[in-house]
């Protein structure tokens, strides 16, 4: 009986480990039928299929391979759904380069429905869990994605950055078509940063690594399209015969136009650009030649720059008519595709093309250029504040694990204490009295760190009292210095006159500083409630009380005073904290004008620069040297209160050439 039941258990085993070793075969041979596959039903079979198993990194391969060939299918929608599997089930199982390759793949998707800020989301994440894993690998490649989306934003100070740490770490890891595509991408972000020096260099280091890449397949695109980078740098430099060379360089490479249409459209258009730069008819021939191939294989890009290049090919040689429809198909592709650069080609075109709608083009472009400039900058700042978040989650998740291993260290002491205890009550009979005595201490201690506590928290009070008061004193002094001692001053200045002349006359022209002394003494009342009252009153314009700044001073002085107001500043929507500060700036400024400078011109100029207000005051006085003359409570005043605002001050003197004072907000 027991030879049996053994016999059988042996058996049972042996079943059970060829079925176990009949599954592992199975889902690791099901990557061929995954290579084999060549539409949706197939791959969905597949996926049906990898169900049965449990999910572990030989299925996330599988399922990896699956989503490269819903993406090579363009069916973007299914490549996101195995995304979000590979992302859930990785979690589940703690496969954090699952993780990651889900995370990259979700950037991927997002990429190709062109939402950079979700892309870069999941690159950002993605980055930070390659840094915990510190896979070289992966974080390089994060890297240049990066890259890639700070290019299309053309953010190219970022592109590059992200480049550069990307070659950081592959260059050791002898990844040569990834070290190709980070040396383009630095050559490219130079090249847009007008060093086209350096760009060359990059482009040239991107051209000798190709020779080391193994899949020689792509070898020969990866060549032209560095030539085609070349064409792009010395077309716009206007060296048109050496773009001439290297546009002919990189066709002779390989038959780009059966084996890469898009490597050919890009250095054929350029051929003919250069040709066309150089007065060279047949340039014509080459621009017609791309456009047809690239409408075969729907190459928007090639598309828009074969009608563009047309378009200034029959303008310059006096055919409206042509220059103008193929200027407008580039309008309408670029207003379909959302491609913005293409779009502002075709407008600037046009308004050379079309004289009677110039000026709707041009309105146009300008309003598009603005657009895609604040476009940039928001996302940009978005961009910004998703590393800023992830870091700050890293962060926490840093903090929580700090926690958690000094929770441990706690738990772990508590333990050693206990065995301790344990060991006393063992060990000593009295531990009785030993535990009560020790409670006892805890509890003056516990006393004891609870007055410390309070006296620390009364400390704290006491600084913050003490700061308050110090901020306030501040405030109180820079009040009355900007408002009531520069308006004394002026009343001192213009009641001077008494002394010299004390004709019914003069009597009469000072007596409004009487009124002006009893307005000063309501100030000042007023100060002593509300020290943040407002100098603006809802029925006085800002300009109007600049102006009486003059008035007051003119009364007194020789001075010309000469103010122009950009009519393009609306001062009404200014908050009104910044127009308190730019006039006590401003009346400091004529204030020390008056009293030092000597000065027989003063012009005041505000003009509006895009989202900025630039005010400028200069004088013919007798100047100073800024960098060693000692800075008053005036100029410091003055630099306190841009900063207040978030302002820029600048002053510039120089002796017998005058002074400026620049505002900037």
């Amino acid at each position: 009986m027991r030879s049996i039941i053994k016999l059988t258990l042996v058996l049972f085993l042996m079943l059970s480990c060829q079925d176990k070793k009949a599954l592992k075969i199975n889902k690791e041979l099901i990557i061929y039928k995954i290579k084999l596959a060549t539409n949706v039903d197939d791959l969905k079979r597949i996926e049906k299929e990898l169900e049965k198993y449990n999910y572990d990194t030989v299925i996330r391969n599988n399922l990896d391979a699956i989503s490269d060939k819903y993406y090579d299918l363009e069916k973007f929608d299914d490549y996101n759904r195995i995304s979000n599997i590979i992302l859930k089930q990785s979690k589940k199982i703690n496969d954090t380069i699952g993780i990651i390759e889900g995370l990259c793949k979700k950037g991927a998707y997002y990429s190709n429905i062109y939402k950079l800020d979700s892309m870069y989301y999941y690159y950002v994440k993605a980055e930070n869990f390659s840094i915990e894993t510190k896979n070289k690998y992966l974080l390089g490649t994060i890297f240049l994605n990066k890259a890639v989306i700070n290019q299309n934003l053309n953010d190219y100070y970022n592109s590059e950055k992200n480049s550069f740490e990307a070659l950081k770490i592959l260059k050791n890891k002898q990844d040569y078509y990834l070290l190709y595509n980070a040396y383009l991408n630095i050559g490219y972000a130079a090249h847009n940063q007008n060093d086209d020096n350096e760009a060359l260099q990059y482009f040239k280091k991107a051209l000798t690594i190709t020779d080391k890449i193994e899949n020689k397949k792509v070898v020969l695109s990866l060549k032209g399209q560095v030539f085609y980078y070349y064409c792009l740098i010395y077309n716009k430099n206007k060296n048109y015969k050496i773009s001439l060379d290297y546009a002919k360089k990189g066709l002779i490479i390989d038959n780009f136009k059966v084996k890469d249409p898009h490597v050919f459209c890009n250095l054929n258009n350029s051929l003919g650009y250069s040709k066309f730069k150089l007065n060279d008819v047949k340039a014509k021939e080459h621009f017609i030649e791309s456009l047809e191939i690239a409408e075969q294989t729907n190459n928007v890009l090639a598309i828009n720059t074969s009608n563009l290049y047309l378009s200034e090919y029959y303008l310059k040689y006096n055919n409206p008519q042509k220059a103008y429809k193929h200027a407008n198909e580039v309008l309408i592709s670029a207003n379909k595709n959302k491609i913005n650069d293409d779009k502002l080609k075709a407008l600037f075109l046009l308004v050379k093309i079309s004289p009677k709608e110039a000026t709707n083009y041009f309105e146009n472009y300008k309003i598009l250029s603005d657009s895609i400039i604040n476009n940039e900058r928001q996302t940009r700042d978005k961009f910004a504040r998703i590393d800023y978040k992830t870091n700050e989650i890293i962060s926490e998740k840093d903090s929580i694990q700090k926690e958690k291993e000094s929770i441990l260290q706690q738990l772990w002491s508590i333990s050693t204490i206990a065995i301790f205890i344990i060991l006393m009550i063992l060990l000593f009979y009295f531990i009785k009295s030993r535990n009560i005595k020790n409670k006892e201490l805890k509890f003056i201690q516990e006393q004891q760190n609870s007055k410390e506590e309070i006296y620390d928290l009364m400390l704290s009070q006491q600084h913050h009292i003490e700061e308050g008061k110090y901020i306030e004193k501040n405030r109180i002094s820079q009040e009355l210095h900007d408002g009531i001692m520069g308006k004394l001053t002026a009343i001192r200045l213009n009641l001077f006159i008494l002394k010299k002349r004390k004709d019914p006359e003069t009597i009469e022209k000072c007596l409004p500083y009487i009124d002006d002394i009893q307005n000063i003494e309501k100030e000042i009342r007023q100060i002593s409630h509300d020290l943040n009252q407002n100098v603006f009153d809802d029925n006085v314009t800002f300009i109007s009380i600049v102006e009486n700044l003059f008035t007051m001073i003119k009364g007194h002085s020789d001075i010309k005073f000469k103010l122009n107001v950009d009519e393009r500043i609306d001062w009404e929507i200014i908050n009104i904290n910044i127009k308190i500060n730019i006039y006590r700036i401003i009346q400091e400024a004529l204030q020390n004008i008056d009293k030092y400078s000597q000065a027989t011109k003063v012009n005041l100029n505000m003009n509006k620069r895009e989202n900025e207000i630039h005010i400028k005051i200069s004088d013919n006085g007798i100047g100073f040297k800024v960098d060693t003359n000692k800075k008053g409570i005036g100029i410091e005043n003055m630099k306190k209160r841009m900063i207040e605002i978030n302002g820029k001050f600048i002053l510039e003197s120089k002796i017998n050439k005058g002074t400026t004072i620049k505002l900037i907000f």
